[in-house]
């Protein structure tokens, strides 16, 4: 791990990280960005979805998106665009991800940490990646088996920054917020950890 990673709670300040560390149950991560480099990837798939339906999209356009669901970035991106072609983009951008995934690099710190803690404690991914995407980028990278919940965006009704997804998660843990770190790189879902009464680890870029 890296001692540039910083960590903070709900009130927004620094965590005891070694008073909270001899009681944590459990550990939870984003994926995009904190286990993985995806951005890459991302942008090229979103940049030709954008393209089928006559759109352009920039690299410093997608870089403002970063964290964010792109049911909810599509629309800002594209003020007027109807649903039809808001689920038409996101759709395309799922078909073409695939070519894309040899562009992802793994946080090999982080996973390392991961595969040493996950025998003795409870894991879970919180992610806003939609979970055919999500999936392809776990088994690519062998992440699969080290999780023993995972919450993708397309399964909760409202995306980080709110904190549905993490609640959920630490509901199907069965553990409470107190007890558990969480792990983002983005503001989007460190303020969602937050939400959830997390302590998050911010992650820095990779």
């Amino acid at each position: 791990m890296t001692s540039t990673m910083t960590t903070t709670e709900a009130g927004g300040g620094p965590v005891d990280t070694d008073g909270r560390a001899r009681s944590v149950q459990a550990l939870l991560f984003d994926l995009d960005g904190t286990l993985v480099d995806t951005r890459e990837a991302n942008h090229l798939a979103y940049r030709d979805a954008f393209a089928e339906f006559g759109h352009e999209l920039t690299p410093e356009q997608f870089a403002g998106t970063w964290g964010r669901d792109s049911r909810d970035f599509i629309p800002d991106l594209l003020p007027g665009v109807d649903q039809a072609e808001v689920d038409g983009i996101r759709a395309a951008k799922s078909r073409l991800y695939a070519a894309e995934l040899h562009r992802t690099t793994v946080n090999e710190a982080l996973v390392a940490f991961l595969r040493q803690m996950a025998p003795t404690h409870r894991t879970a991914l919180v992610s806003t990646a939609k979970s055919g995407n999500g999936r392809q980028i776990l088994e690519v990278h062998g992440l699969t088996p080290l999780f023993d919940v995972v919450v993708w965006g397309d399964e909760v009704t409202r995306s980080k920054p709110d904190p549905e997804g993490y609640l959920r998660a630490l509901e199907l843990l069965g553990v409470d917020a107190d007890r558990s770190l969480a792990f983002e790189d983005s503001a989007t879902g460190r303020r969602a950890a937050v939400a959830a009464g997390l302590a998050v680890l911010e992650v820095p870029l990779f």
